[in-house]
């Protein structure tokens, strides 16, 4: 198990600046594999660039999708997967460490176990294979601590995933 975070990556939003934000990053695994051979990966661990396996993101790893400093609400948010994952892949999206702290609880999953075998459009708290525009389930939740909302691999061989993940929500405190 390993976390990733995207190389020289700072908070998405400043602290100071309170309102509103919509946060986008687009994740594309062949081409961050791809990118790794070259020695140019965009990804690193604790700072350092770190090349991603041949084999993809393995089982419980986790990348760290977006930085968000103590005050950070969120609203809403989704996956978008264009390409899907290797067959009976799945991932988690929320807050995956027991570092940081959202409503005060060490860990909010934003979604569970979304199906990445199947190209999907998917809302925050959204049962598996729950497409939008289908209702989503309450989702709001603050950051207590400054912290990250990060995708977690519940499979291996995460080798074939093109996604754009999306987080609308406001700095209120």
């Amino acid at each position: 198990m390993a976390t990733y975070h995207y190389y020289k990556q700072g908070y998405e939003i400043p602290f100071d600046n309170f309102g509103f934000a919509v946060l986008r990053n687009h994740l594309d695994v062949p081409a961050i594999i791809a990118s790794g051979v070259a020695g140019y990966s965009p990804l690193a661990v604790g700072g350092v660039r770190t090349a991603l396996p041949a084999t993809g993101f393995a089982i419980n790893d986790i990348l760290q999708m977006f930085r968000v400093p103590q005050g950070f609400h969120i609203m809403t948010g989704g996956v978008r997967i264009t390409t899907a994952g290797t067959a009976a892949t799945t991932i988690d999206m929320g807050i995956v460490s027991a570092s940081e702290t959202a409503n005060g609880a060490a860990s909010g999953l934003l979604l569970t176990t979304a199906v990445t075998s199947a190209v999907a459009n998917l809302l925050f708290d959204a049962t598996v294979g729950t497409t939008i525009p289908a209702t989503a389930i309450d989702v709001q939740d603050y950051f207590i601590t400054d912290g990250t909302i990060s995708v977690k691999f519940n499979t291996a061989a995460q080798l074939l995933l093109i996604c754009d993940i999306w987080v609308i929500g406001a700095k209120v405190f």
